[in-house]
């Protein structure tokens, strides 16, 4: 929706588009609909739990615009304002596991009158959050230090000496540094590094003097010092790995609990309430299950949205709406885009979106029409004086009306037997141009097949990108809060007991509902939490599956509240123990009405519905909402990256945005994002003299440009590698006339770096191709060289390889042809930890290594002497071809997911065939020096051979 609102938000576009929007069932808001039940006081039936946060930037501006526009419109059915349809709320419980029962412990976080929510804000660099939140940790050692954390004393273990603190000393350091890390120069990092773990070895001695004392921590206290604890441990991993300078997805691949014990922070901190709070807010457990095996959030994606969550807030951490999801957001996007023009086709399923021949372009949408309205279907009901979705359609306006309420069938969910009572093709040209894509992932790999096929970062994303269904219970219940025994009043409560382990007293919407008065509810909880994945998910044949899974939900929901309950609700109980269900308000008053049947529960398994996850290693493989690999295809929804890259409304915002904005071919504007964010984050050098070579994933093949992206190599590459160093004479002797060796200081300047790969290439294969070739190859390149000529001296350094042997002719034929390679054919033999090169005729040994591995198999960052060859591995290529002309190419590894496993090796030159001394080279890890050996494991692909020009050109921009 925020897609289709920005995208007719400008009349001339407006005037230019014709724009439909293709809907499932008779409502809008996917994971985010809710309807009303008119049978049971209209009540309010939401997918789970929603609540806004109060950094929603995106989300909060286009929602003002939305219903500023109505409003001034004189459009009624809908709040005039947001401050109406929001409200703010700052009572938080959390949840603390201490045998034998759980403290719930109140958090009151300020509200910031001073911000408006939705306006304003900027993009924040890492260094920028580093700012906030040393800042953040200081404030709070001054709070300790000057007086109570909540009702306690402060205490008599401080950080450091309070105000003199090793922590107070790090944000000094952090605010008198420059604001670019790339102008700080390694004795600030050592600095740095330096004061970030004094800061965090004080917090933590201060944290067990305490736990140590005469009397126990209370729990605000105990919570006091798990916040300092998780700072100080953010603090120095940010610092340690490099995040401040790389940003977060340097650290994404570590699951956050993995991360912060690495980085120091105690056991009852990772496991404490402020830690688990966050998992249950992103429902962070791989298949639903809740446990630490399970735990799966990647520790980018957590320390970022954590402290924006925290500390970046406007008017209020979070906002309630006053009534459902559907009503407070959807309903008024539906009418703003009605009048603006925008077609809705309701009971519309997509099934297959088909590419063309080309494989560039979506050239049909395949889709299944569900029923059949008479006229225009008019979706909204009004409850008081706002427009609604309904729980089920209005069966009077459809044909099939009458079929579908006798036989009960559920035209949003899969696991139905209801035919399609038509198929419609629409085609590119004819019925679309362009297609902005909704749907979430869990339900691509259904209808996206050719793509995924066609595109191996569709694979990889589907692959790596996951989902978890998810439960909700909604209770009705005639007591108030305050009469079932709950003493803090309107609350959110998470890190609560698992699976249910939020909570949040939602009684305010029985306002925006229409109960009689003999069933009118003194309070409303709403419940959610994951739903573990069966062993096997039933086929879509199996329509009883949704009917099973919700009552197995409403089961679980009712073990959970007797075990659980009487920590929140104390008088909802007997003094045995078991709830009161008489207390449950219900809409069938019969003596044989069950109460709990009478209540609302969700199984959230359909594809479409279950909640995208941020699991380890997964921030890269998701897609840019601009940049989905195909001409016409823009995507749209929070499984895409973003600058937040977890399930909430305000990726998805984000990714609307930028989906609108990469369709109109306008520079974005999204608050908390770059204007053209890289996945994985661009790396700075330190030393800003070092010669930089190109960031090929500004370049690479599958980001390049029409015609040069239709055809590009893919290949597995996998090897022991390692950069030597050699004579500077002996280099410059390697080289091609018309290339000489350009400035690094990587070695001495009488000595310049080579690099041997001894490979395995698999599947090597044009894109459009389904199977590609396997064989082996040797490589010998010279990074760091430059063009003789002075005409082109403009590009940026760039490696030329000098030697390659394969086993395989085919290959060598293409490589020779299409890119200039020196390719050769030479006898191999390969296996787990030797590798030697003969002479194809003769037999005669070229080269030999073999190796061990001395390592665990880690991503390439985190491998800190990578750092200093990374370059070397990432230059354009430059060639000269049969024809005597210069040609460049892009051989990307990918090294932002390539694994890297340290090996120790030794290198035997045995002939002069390569021109490098002959003689053995014992080369150690690459965990012991730069100049080490290591084993890679990579997704490759090379640039379009035709592209060389093209790239020319790239490269004298990117150096200028």
């Amino acid at each position: 929706m925020v897609a289709a609102f920005a995208l007719t938000a400008d009349p001339k576009w407006r005037e230019k588009l014709d724009l439909t929007v293709y809907q499932m069932g008779w409502r809008l808001g996917g994971k985010g609909a809710s309807g009303r039940r008119a049978s049971a006081g209209q009540r309010i039936e939401e997918h789970g739990l929603h609540v806004w946060s109060g950094f929603y930037d995106n989300a909060i501006h286009q929602m003002k615009a939305c219903l500023n526009e109505l409003n001034v419109s004189g459009v009624d059915g809908v709040y005039p304002s947001f401050e109406d349809a929001f409200i703010p709320h700052n009572n938080i419980a959390l949840g603390e596991k201490a045998l034998p029962d759980w403290t719930l412990i109140p958090i009151r976080p300020p509200f910031d009158d001073e911000a408006t929510p939705g306006d304003g804000g900027e993009f924040l660099s890492p260094w920028d959050y580093l700012l906030i939140l040393s800042r953040s940790v200081r404030d709070l050692i001054e709070g300790l230090a000057g007086g109570k954390v909540g009702e306690t004393p402060a205490p008599a273990a401080l950080p450091g000496k309070g105000s003199q603190s090793a922590a107070h000393e790090l944000h000094d350091l952090v605010r008198s540094l420059p604001d670019a890390p790339s102008l700080h120069g390694p004795d600030a990092h050592a600095s740095l590094t330096d004061t970030s773990r004094r800061a965090h070895a004080e917090i933590k001695a201060a944290y067990s003097e305490a736990v140590g004392g005469a009397s126990p921590l209370s729990a605000d206290m105990q919570l006091a010092y798990e916040a300092l604890d998780l700072g100080g441990a953010v603090m120095r991993g940010m610092v340690a790995d490099g995040v401040y300078r790389h940003g977060f997805d340097r650290i994404d691949a570590y699951e956050i609990s993995h991360w912060l014990t690495r980085h120091g922070a105690k056991p009852t901190t990772v496991d404490g309430a402020l830690v688990r709070a966050v998992y249950d807010y992103a429902f962070g457990f791989s298949h639903g299950i809740c446990d630490h095996n399970h735990r799966a959030i990647g520790a980018g994606t957590f320390v970022k949205g954590s402290i924006r969550l925290f500390f970046t807030y406007k008017g209020a951490i979070f906002f309630k709406m006053r009534a459902g999801m559907g009503d407070t957001i959807f309903t008024p996007y539906y009418k703003a885009l009605k009048r603006r023009g925008v077609k809705f086709e309701f009971f519309h399923k997509v099934s297959d979106l088909k590419l063309d021949p080309s494989g560039r372009h979506i050239d049909r949408i395949e889709i299944d029409r569900q029923a059949t309205p008479r006229g225009e279907y008019d979706p909204l009901v009004r409850v008081g004086d706002i427009d609604c979705w309904p729980a089920e359609p209005d069966y009077d306006q459809l044909e099939e009306g009458d079929t579908l309420k006798d036989r009960k069938i559920d035209l949003e969910s899969s696991w139905t037997d209801w035919a399609p009572v038509e198929h419609r093709t629409l085609r590119r040209g004819v019925e679309f141009d362009d297609v902005v894509l909704g749907i979430s992932l869990g339900a691509l790999p259904l209808i996206a097949g050719d793509l995924i096929a066609a595109d191996p970062a569709w694979r990889r994303m589907v692959d790596k990108v996951e989902t978890a269904a998810t439960q909700a219970m909604q209770l009705w219940l005639k007591p108030t809060v305050s009469e079932l025994g709950w003493p803090d009043g309107d609350t959110i409560l998470t890190a609560y007991a698992d699976e249910m382990n939020t909570w949040a007293d939602m009684s305010h919407l029985k306002a925006s509902e229409a109960w009689p008065e003999n069933a009118d509810p003194g309070s409303i909880a709403y419940f959610c939490g994951p739903l573990p994945d069966p062993e096997r998910i039933p086929p879509f044949s199996d329509t009883g599956f949704p009917a099973r899974a919700r009552a197995e939900v409403r089961e679980r929901s009712r073990k959970w509240l007797e075990s659980n309950g009487p920590r929140l609700w104390p008088k909802a109980f007997s003094v045995k123990g078991g709830f009161d269900d008489s207390l449950l308000v219900v809409a069938d008053t019969a003596k044989d009405a069950d109460p709990w049947e009478g209540q609302y529960f969700r199984a959230n398994y359909e594809p479409s519905e279950r909640y995208v996850l941020s699991v380890p290693g997964s921030t890269t493989a998701r897609l840019r909402a601009d940049r989905s690999g195909f001409d016409n295809l823009w995507l749209a929804g929070d499984w895409t990256y973003t600058g937040i890259n977890a399930g909430c409304v305000e990726a998805a915002a984000m990714s609307g945005l930028r989906a609108a904005a990469g369709l109109m071919g306008v520079t974005p504007e999204i608050v908390g994002e770059e204007a053209d964010p890289i996945p994985g984050g661009v790396d700075d050098i330190i030393n800003a003299d070092v010669p930089k070579a190109p960031v090929l994933r500004s370049i690479r093949s599958q980001n390049a440009s029409w015609p040069w992206s239709s055809v590009y190599g893919m290949a597995q590459t996998t090897g022991a590698t390692v950069v030597l160093p050699f004579a500077r004479q002996t280099v410059e002797g390697m080289l091609p006339k018309g290339l000489v060796l350009a400035e690094q200081d990587l070695t001495p300047t009488d000595m310049h770096p080579v690099i041997l790969l001894f490979a395995r290439q698999r599947d090597v294969r044009p894109n459009l191709a389904p199977v590609g070739m396997n064989y082996s190859e040797f490589i010998c390149a010279v990074p760091w060289v430059k063009h003789a000529d002075p005409g082109l001296s403009d590009l940026p350094p760039m490696i030329t390889p000098t030697k390659l042997y394969l086993d395989s002719l085919p290959p060598i034929l293409l490589g020779i042809y299409g890119y200039g390679f020196p390719k050769e054919r030479a006898s191999m033999q390969v296996d787990m930890d030797t590798y030697i090169i003969r002479e194809a005729q003769g037999d005669a040994e070229i080269i030999s290594a073999s190796f061990h591995r001395t390592g665990p198999k880690v991503r390439a960052w985190q491998l800190a002497n990578f750092d200093a060859i990374r370059p070397a591995y990432e230059m354009a290529m430059v060639t000269r071809n049969r024809l005597g002309q210069w040609q460049y190419s892009v051989y990307d590894f990918s090294l932002g997911q390539a694994e890297l496993e340290p090996l120790e090796m030794e290198v035997r030159i045995a002939s002069d065939a390569l021109s490098l001394p002959q003689g053995v080279t014992q080369a150690p890890s690459l965990d012991q020096s730069p100049f080490g050996a290591f084993f890679l494991t990579a997704d490759a692909t090379i640039n379009n051979p035709l592209q060389s020009f093209e790239l020319r050109r790239i490269l004298r921009e990117m150096n200028r």
